[in-house]
């Protein structure tokens, strides 16, 4: 389909040349600057229209078809439900990084901070069995990430120490999608009251994981309560979480969904 901008410009065309063609008819004009007057224009309104105005509508366009695809994504369109300020923010910096020419996979990727915080905030309020879904698929992830590297997986796990990664780069795509699903099945299912957490028990629970990892890693284990000290041992970090989790996750699952809201909302102590 022939666009307006083209239409336009072949009108416009049309009429100059029927104008410089009059001129050199009564020879009011000679050939070689008639082609010069009627050139002109033409390379300048071309320069102009595709040096800045079809560049332009092109980012926009990219813009408008990465928020849509935002709107449809797991996760997103539940915020967008129940969060719509969060949203709204996240929408502002999807489009900012847009803008600043950065790719819409990982523009979107740099919104993952914006979930990160509302999970957290969901956690006491989610199912058990969304909960453990959700982690288990961390889990996956954490390994995954282990097998690609120590600092791959050190940056994933710690990104305010190091900065982050990009996921969906270094990670297979069935596992994000996975991870997108049990996310939004999570918020989904998270926005009533709080669950019951029994302390006592699940204390006494963790205290037994923990004694189990202290036989394998010995003093190293505190350093997860400080991994951004200097010098720290990047790869002993990610084992340990990942045991960590791996051991928590193999209780029963209301015992691990008990533990893990414990872990998560810093009350083991």
């Amino acid at each position: 389909m022939i666009s307006h901008a083209i239409l336009a410009s072949l009108f416009s065309a049309l009429v100059w040349l029927v104008a410089v063609g009059a001129l050199v008819k009564c020879k009011k004009l000679a050939p070689l600057p008639a082609i010069l007057l009627f050139s002109l224009p033409l390379l300048v309104g071309n320069l102009y229209y595709y040096g800045w105005i079809s560049p332009e509508r092109e980012q926009q366009a990219q813009i408008d078809a990465a928020t849509a695809h935002l709107a449809r994504l797991p996760v997103w369109r539940t915020v967008k439900e129940q969060q719509p300020g969060l949203y709204q923010q996240a929408y502002i910096e999807l489009v900012n990084s847009l803008e600043d020419g950065v790719p819409e996979q990982q523009a979107i990727e740099h919104l993952r901070p914006l979930v990160a915080d509302l999970l957290n905030q969901r956690i006491n309020a989610a199912r058990d069995e969304d909960l453990n879904s959700y982690m288990q698929i961390s889990l996956e992830e954490m390994k995954q990430m282990r097998q690609r590297g120590a600092s791959e997986c050190f940056r994933f796990l710690f990104p305010q120490v190091k900065g982050g990664v990009n996921v969906s780069k270094l990670l297979p795509e069935d596992l994000t999608g996975r991870e997108l699903q049990a996310m939004d099945l999570l918020l989904k299912h998270s926005g009533g009251v709080d669950q019951p957490i029994d302390l006592k028990q699940g204390r006494v629970q963790l205290q037994a994981v923990v004694r189990q990892l202290y036989e394998r890693w010995g003093s190293d284990l505190q350093t997860l309560n400080t991994p951004a000290e200097t010098g720290v041992n990047e790869a002993k970090l990610c084992d340990m979480t990942i045991d960590l989790y791996q051991s928590v996750l193999a209780l029963p699952d209301k015992d691990s969904a008990n533990v893990l809201r414990i872990i998560i909302s810093g009350t083991g102590s």
